[in-house]
């Protein structure tokens, strides 16, 4: 039986979006024969009708799944997610991706391929060698870059140069060993505690550079309070990772 790779994708206000990107994601089912494709929609109760839309996609695509549910962040809407995707669906692998274009998703078959030669954690770098950010700002640019180091520092994961990359590639091997609801964070700084901890847990990694795109629709739901839990959750993430490398 062919095992299920599933992209999760968590959605508020995005029906704009969904509608073109759904097409997009299943055209790529063709290029990973080791996996049979699935998406999961995670749904934040959007007052567009962003559920509405996905309902009416599922009639022509079987192996699109709607999750929908109270808004709490990102963090939460993620947990929810997985939770459904590796015991509801057994995934093997679960892809984290937007759903505003700025992740390309042709990049799907790599993902899923590099996953075959071992790397349970593969990470779209926004900042490596041949990655780039063509629409982001000077300021933006600097706090993504900060992040970054803020994270390999306190979290103990040196080497990386993009910690807070929304997409992903994760072997639910290493993702079902992660108590997701002990991660210090509901919101957007979730995608660098989840990072730090699937490192912990042994993930081996490789990352792959990425052009992030212009947003097609929509605005970015990255926000003050979110910037404020990830300094929050710095020193949190410091006593957790200490403690792990000293058991490990």
């Amino acid at each position: 039986m062919t095992e299920v790779a599933c992209v999760v994708l968590p959605t508020y206000n995005e029906a704009s979006n969904v509608s073109k990107l759904i097409p997009r994601i299943f055209a790529q089912a063709d290029h990973i024969p080791t996996h049979e494709l699935h998406v999961l929609i995670v749904d934040d109760e959007s007052p567009d009708g962003t559920s509405d839309v996905v309902r009416k996609l599922q009639q022509q695509w079987p192996h699109l799944h709607l999750l929908s549910g109270e808004k709490k962040g990102l963090g939460v809407a993620y947990t929810r997610g997985f939770d459904y995707a590796t015991n509801e669906l057994n995934a093997a692998l679960v892809f984290q991706m937007d759903a505003d274009f700025q992740h390309d998703p042709t990049l799907l078959p790599l993902f899923a391929s590099l996953s075959q030669f071992g790397f349970s954690l593969v990470i779209g770098s926004r900042f490596g060698p041949g990655g780039s950010t063509p629409d982001f700002d000077f300021r933006r640019r600097l706090m993504s870059r900060v992040a970054t180091w803020l994270v390999c520092r306190f979290g103990g994961v040196a080497g990386l140069r993009d910690c807070t990359s929304g997409y992903r590639c994760i072997s639910t091997a290493i993702l079902r060993n992660c108590d997701l609801s002990k991660l210090s964070t509901r919101g957007y700084s979730f995608q660098s505690s989840l990072l730090c901890e699937l490192i912990w847990r042994g993930a081996k990694v490789i990352e792959i550079p990425i052009v992030f795109g212009k947003r097609e629709a929509g605005e970015s739901k990255l926000t003050f309070r979110d910037q404020l839990e990830f300094l929050v959750s710095l020193p949190r993430l410091f006593m957790t990772g200490r403690k792990r490398r000293r058991a490990g």
